[in-house]
């Protein structure tokens, strides 16, 4: 099983690609919501943090997704087309979903 640190870690990383991702869209307010996240994932790093802060975490991180109007439904368009470099968005967007969720399971499993 993986320890809270490594997924925490796994969470940043992904979260520092995503936030780069999303730089290049000057007019999205979405990189805000996960930059804020990458500073309290990298200050929970740098802590003695406890479990509660880090579902704490991963709830933010996932608060954003699915819905109407949510981050699902970022379209990164500029002028009819794709902004470029933003072709990884997607995989990108799922790495950070897929790791806060690790997180929020593992938190439920260890709730048990």
């Amino acid at each position: 099983m993986t320890n809270p640190q490594s997924q925490l870690n796994e969470l940043i990383a992904h979260l520092t690609a995503l936030t780069d991702i999303l730089a290049l869209d000057a007019d999205s307010h979405w990189g805000a919501h996960f930059r804020n996240c990458l500073a309290t994932a990298r200050a929970l790093a740098s802590s003695r943090y406890d479990g509660d802060e880090l579902t704490s975490l991963a709830c933010s991180v996932m608060s954003v997704y699915g819905g109407t109007g949510s981050f699902n439904d970022y379209a990164p368009w500029q002028n009819g087309r794709i902004i470029a470099g933003m072709e990884t968005l997607d995989e990108a967007s799922n790495r950070v979903y897929m790791a806060a969720r690790a997180i929020r399971l593992r938190s439920a499993t260890d709730a048990d």
